[in-house]
């Protein structure tokens, strides 16, 4: 039997965890739904950094090496590994300073001094040793004094206080330079200069990727599942792009408020991709219609549309083995809830917290303009102090990136009710949703069907979530709609429905299953059928389907 090989191009950026991305779940969902395919074999071209990252990825999803093989340039660029380097001597644990190390010295004499003392005091059976002992004691308490570690660090401190002065003053503009540089090392993607050092380096990456691409003459098509990388056009083979959702664009004053330059060549780089590509394929027709032939004016026959498979959870915390398997579930998922609290952006409140049963509201999503956050927070405080709901809420994204969530969550009080946790495991999310009383997804925009709705009820818990058009062309049931979505711009009709479901949460959950059980019929193994359907036809030169049916 011959093998149809097909290419997978990745570019994603240095440091980016996978694990914890949407774009990585869902490569991950792709290729297991491959390992069906015995015809079919998918290369995977990333960059240099992305190697083990992936790697990592496809250990922790459980994805099989058989059906695919992974290819990069050999060595990373030297500037990316020193940096590297750097990030990792910061976490490794510093060594204490020379003055911790001589007032630690210090006191461990100080300590024996007192003990000989203290030792001869209650061994001592003589007026003339107690007399000998009081001597030691006032010439021990004068050595003490004299060598104590305060009054030796303020005499080192005042015979350097001159010449640090001048230093400062010789070296006032290095330290500058230095300062905006570990400003840079700390958070690389808001530096201007180290960003278009990145793009060149990116540039000159993807250069050597496409070389790489060149010598894989038996790979027929390529396809991309994402439009952010424009030098995947470059490519000289039928080529497919993946466009789940042109976000940038639909909200620009938020993501330039919180990328700036980054955002404008993200935008523009999104912009050239999809203006320069051949054949699309999305997971929705509104995407299709209202973004990319409306917005784009790509032709409609050049656009595929395949919708997700339902991502399921519930295997990361099956347990087996046990007489009571939903008893030693609850159990597992309580440990990892455990592990997931200690991951909280508010480690102070978490850190101590023992209580494995609270009740709480849960939202995974990494935090960007699009989600809908606020309006989730401000229908939250609506609920916690007018309807005095005793549930917190958990989100899953970094408030250290999204300045407004953590301004928000302060300034109202709620640090110790709305908690984010960020860098889950992919068994520590599956029991988050688990133990949650509810799953809520208030989001904009979404690609396709968000994924919530099929990881909350694959481990039974019901979801409300946002009106929007992608997630209305599946969840189609009018009395499923009327009792799951909620009107995104309106806070209070939002917690209105949480509030329903808290307190219908059965009847919501019966419901829901019902449509699920119909949803779980459609595989991963389906999905990409249909993508190589599709890639099938474009390698041929047949074009691309306009329509790829379930």
């Amino acid at each position: 039997m011959s093998i149809k090989k097909y290419g997978i191009y990745l570019a994603y950026a240095p440091g980016l965890d996978l694990r914890h991305e949407g774009l990585g779940r869902y490569l991950a969902a792709f290729l297991k739904g491959a390992g069906d395919r015995e015809d079919v074999r998918f290369v995977l071209v990333c960059p240099s950094w992305s190697k083990e990252g992936l790697e990592d990825l496809f250990r922790s999803e459980g994805v099989s090496k058989e059906r695919f093989e992974l290819v990069s340039p050999s060595k990373k660029p030297m500037v990316l590994r020193v940096y590297e380097a750097y990030i990792a001597r910061k976490k490794r644990k510093r060594k204490p300073g020379i003055f911790k190390r001589i007032s630690n010295g210090l006191s461990a004499i100080k300590r024996a001094a007192i003990d000989h003392v203290e030792q001869q005091l209650v061994t001592t059976n003589s007026y003339a040793g107690l007399t000998l002992l009081f001597m030691e004691g006032v010439l021990l308490a004068s050595l003490l004094i004299l060598f104590s570690p305060i009054v030796i660090l303020a005499l080192i401190a005042l015979s350097f206080i001159k010449f640090k002065f001048v230093f400062k003053r010789l070296t006032r503009p290095a330290r500058r330079y230095l300062s905006r540089v570990q400003r840079a090392a700390g958070e690389p993607k808001d530096d201007a200069f180290i960003f278009r050092l990145y793009k060149r380096m990116e540039r000159i990456e993807s250069e050597r990727m496409l070389h790489l691409i060149d010598n894989l003459a038996d790979v027929k098509a390529w396809y991309s599942p994402t439009a952010f990388w424009p030098a995947f056009n470059k490519i000289d083979r039928p080529r497919l792009m993946c466009v789940p959702d042109v976000v940038l664009s639909d909200f620009p004053v938020g993501f330039s408020n919180v990328g700036g330059e980054r955002f404008l060549q993200t935008y523009e780089d999104v912009r050239r991709s999809i203006q320069t590509g051949q054949h699309y394929v999305t997971y929705s027709n509104a995407i299709k219609w209202e973004t990319l032939v409306d917005q784009y004016s790509i032709r409609a026959s050049n656009v595929s549309v395949i919708h997700h498979a339902p991502n399921m959870l519930n295997q990361w915390v099956t347990t087996r083995g046990f007489a009571d398997l939903e008893a030693t579930s609850l159990h597992y998922s309580q440990t990892l809830l455990a592990s997931a609290m200690r991951k909280s952006s508010n480690k102070n409140y978490t850190v101590g917290f023992a209580n494995a049963s609270f009740k709480f509201i849960f939202y995974a999503s990494q935090f960007r303009p699009n989600k809908n956050l606020l309006m989730l927070l401000r229908a939250y405080e609506i609920l916690l102090r007018k309807k005095y709901i005793s549930h917190k809420l958990i989100l899953t994204g970094d408030p250290e990136r999204y300045p407004t969530v953590k301004k928000f969550i302060a300034e109202h009080g709620l640090e110790n009710d709305v908690l984010c946790l960020h860098g889950l495991t992919v068994q520590e999310l599956a029991a988050c949703y688990k133990l949650a009383d509810l799953a809520v997804n208030p989001s904009l925009s979404e690609g396709g069907c968000p994924f919530t709705f099929t990881e909350a009820l694959s481990v039974d818990t019901p979801v409300v979530m946002a009106r929007i058009a992608v997630t209305e062309e599946i969840l189609d049931h009018p009395e499923l709609q009327d009792t799951t979505f909620f009107d995104p711009f309106d806070w209070e009709d939002m917690a209105l429905r949480i509030e329903w479901a808290l307190s219908h949460r059965e009847k919501l959950l019966t419901l829901q299953k019902n449509i699920y059980q119909r949803l779980i019929k459609r595989t991963w193994t389906d999905v990409v059928n249909e993508h190589i359907t599709v890639l099938e036809a474009i390698s041929a030169g047949d074009g691309s389907p306009s329509e790829v049916q379930r």
